[in-house]
């Protein structure tokens, strides 16, 4: 039985998000650890990024992940980026619910919005790490009864209910 894991989205919602990006599928990589001991995931960057003091990009990954029920994973700045060049992602956390994988919308591709908020320019080379994706369990409390609606879109979709 899978319990958690990255896949590659799919060829065709490939197409639809990296039209602009010059990007070849099979170049997508899937998030790896760095050593033996890290918890987080490191995310790949598919193209080459440079971000001026101020700026942001919108940046699609072209990987989503599956989790167990009672789990979420969490997007989190690498450490040495925040550190050195005050870069952060836009949401601070990102926060990936289990609901959201092959959701209607997108797949449930995972995209990171990064924004250097330091005052140096802020260069990675493709297929460098840009983020950490960390598994985590989380708690129900007592007499939690939720029966709503399944997710229907991608990014920001539950707060249009």
């Amino acid at each position: 039985m899978r319990q958690r894991g990255f896949e590659v989205i799919s060829e065709e919602m490939f197409n639809k998000l990296f039209y602009p990006f010059d990007v070849k599928y099979e170049e997508l990589k899937l998030p790896k650890r760095a050593t033996a001991k890290s918890a987080g995931y490191d995310v790949f960057t598919p193209i080459d990024i440079i971000l001026e003091p101020n700026e942001e990009i919108k940046l699609p990954t072209g990987i989503k992940s599956y989790m167990l029920d009672d789990e979420v994973l969490f997007a989190a700045p690498r450490s040495g980026h925040g550190f050195k060049y005050y870069i952060r992602l836009a949401n601070t956390l990102g926060v990936i619910d289990a609901d959201y994988y092959n959701n209607s919308d997108n797949e449930g591709h995972i995209w990171v919005k990064i924004r250097n908020e330091g005052n140096k320019i802020f260069a990675v080379n493709k297929g460098e790490a840009i983020c950490q994706l960390i598994f985590q369990k989380y708690l129900l409390v007592d007499g939690d009864t939720f029966e709503g609606n399944e997710r229907i879109g991608g990014i920001g979709s539950t707060n249009e209910r």
